[in-house]
């Protein structure tokens, strides 16, 4: 009772009152998107780091409705500058190692962790989180995980710790997410426009590269390992793009003015084909596909006609453009998919997986087991990320064995049934959102990579939340089941 009191306290007091409605205003994510860009070109990776610490804690304490929080997980996915990136496909600096960068990303993470502790503990104290089966779900897979490798030979300790950090995000962040956002409609125009902001500064990026860097086309060729940024490959950035496409569809059906966000949200399309990661090229083109359908099913009267007229001549100019360069496109192609039938080595790594989950059914071989050194290409980070199997149901079987798999077979099955409780033009978006996600991670453990980590649980917990939301309901009836 006391710490609802202070709660209130803050909550109501004019400075908290300020923060909170700037936090929720559609500047923020401008501001952050700027911020971020900014940051990357000039190598400020701290700065960027701090402000998203600053952001997160300031979420924490004044805001009741947590929404903001959804747009620092999907800029946290690219904070790394090239400038400073570890990878050999970057700078290879030691900017991350040195003690006075590293001690102070240790305090930042610390304090926004501590206040996310903080204000869990106050959130069940007041009633707002209530378990769910959905959250013991969520719970038993963070079980499996962290028994990964149990009982395996050369068990390393480092799957513990993995499966601890991968477990405290499934369970924290779907914890704030699910007890502490309203289900209005403005919410989710906030979540898509949050993606857009997200969209516009990837698609940016790429764009510079393109503009930029020496040898990314040669003989009319895209040569696709020149694609390189300084948080991720053209794989990640793919992954990224995709994960946008749907918002620019709500809002093309939510917002005035919509064929501006059709026009926009075909770019996207296009963008994550720039990418040149045919994982990305498959996961574009499907939920490419499913929102211009959507888009034309939900639209109605002259806006459906007009959303027809700009698919119609987009496609069309895109078509004249393959069909004006057709031998250079197939040939392009062609070299693409040269080893697409062995995914890039992918069979081999996915029949070791099956060797792997043969010796140890039970608990897998761990997130750390096995040797996986002849597959291992370039991550971003400082080997704090495991080599994985490239995808996540082969990744769960041979690095948590049966028990693993089951748990993400019920987590999986859950999240269904949340869906098909209420389908709405808002849950649509979020969960085609989830699916190309999920899509995706079938060719890569995007799922298992932290950062990514915190977007899917976000997007589970936006499900849940809205469970029980009826399609018309107003803002104000949110904002009050919030407050209830």
């Amino acid at each position: 009772m006391q710490a609802a009191g202070i709660e209130d306290k803050i909550e109501n007091s004019v400075l908290a009152q300020g923060v909170s409605a700037f936090l929720h205003s559609r500047f923020f994510p401008l501001l952050t998107a700027a911020v971020i860009l900014a940051c990357y070109y000039s190598g400020l990776d701290m700065v960027s780091i701090w402000y998203l610490a600053v952001c997160a804690i300031a979420i924490l304490i004044t805001c009741k409705d947590v929404t903001p929080m959804i747009s620092l997980f999907l800029f946290m996915n690219i904070i790394i500058s090239m400038e400073n990136s570890p990878s050999n496909l970057g700078n290879e600096s030691d900017y991350y190692l040195q003690p006075v960068i590293y001690i102070q990303i240790i305090v930042a993470i610390s304090a926004a962790v501590l206040t996310l502790a903080a204000r869990l503990c106050v959130d069940i104290i007041a009633g707002r989180f209530r378990p769910s089966p959905m959250f013991y779900g969520l719970c038993a897979l963070s079980g499996a995980l962290l028994l990964n490798g149990a009982f395996s030979k050369d068990y390393n300790p480092l799957n513990f710790v993995y499966g601890l950090f991968l477990s405290a995000m499934f369970i924290g962040i779907f914890m704030l997410i699910s007890g502490n956002i309203s289900p209005a409609k403005k919410t989710f125009e906030q979540i898509a426009f949050y993606f857009a902001c997200f969209a516009v500064v990837l698609c940016i990026e790429l764009t510079v590269v393109y503009a930029t860097y020496e040898g990314l086309i040669v003989d009319g060729t895209i040569v696709r390992s020149k694609i390189f940024l300084g948080w991720g490959m053209y794989n990640t950035i793919g992954m990224l793009l995709c994960i946008c496409i749907p918002a620019w569809f709500y809002l093309a059906l939510t917002q005035k003015f919509g064929f501006v966000y059709t026009v926009l949200g075909m770019g996207n399309i296009c963008a994550a084909f720039l990418a040149v990661s045919r994982q990305s090229m498959i996961g574009a083109a499907i939920v490419g596909v499913a929102c211009l359908l959507w888009l034309i099913i939900c639209s109605k009267g002259r806006e459906r006609f007009v959303h027809i007229v700009l698919i119609v001549v987009t496609l069309a100019c895109a078509g004249s453009s393959i069909g004006a360069l057709f031998d250079e496109v197939m040939l392009y192609f062609k070299s693409l998919g040269d080893n697409f039938m062995t995914g890039s080595g992918r069979i081999e790594l996915w029949k070791r997986a099956v060797k792997y989950f043969e010796e140890y059914p039970i608990f897998g071989i761990g997130f750390f087991g096995g040797d996986l050194s002849d597959y291992a290409g370039d991550f971003i980070g400082l080997d704090i990320i495991p080599l994985m199997y490239h995808n996540t149901v082969i990744q769960m079987f041979a690095a948590c064995g049966l028990t693993g798999l089951i748990a993400y077979i019920i987590h999986r099955i859950q999240t269904i049934i949340s869906f098909l409780r209420n389908i709405t033009r808002e849950r649509i978006f979020i969960v085609m959102t989830g699916c190309v996600f999920l899509i995706l991670c079938l060719f890569d453990n995007h799922l298992f990579y932290l950062f990514p980590t915190l977007v899917y649980t976000a997007l589970v917990a936006v499900l849940k939340a809205s469970e029980k939301r009826e399609e018309k309901a107003d803002t104000k009836q949110g904002d009050k089941a919030v407050k209830d």
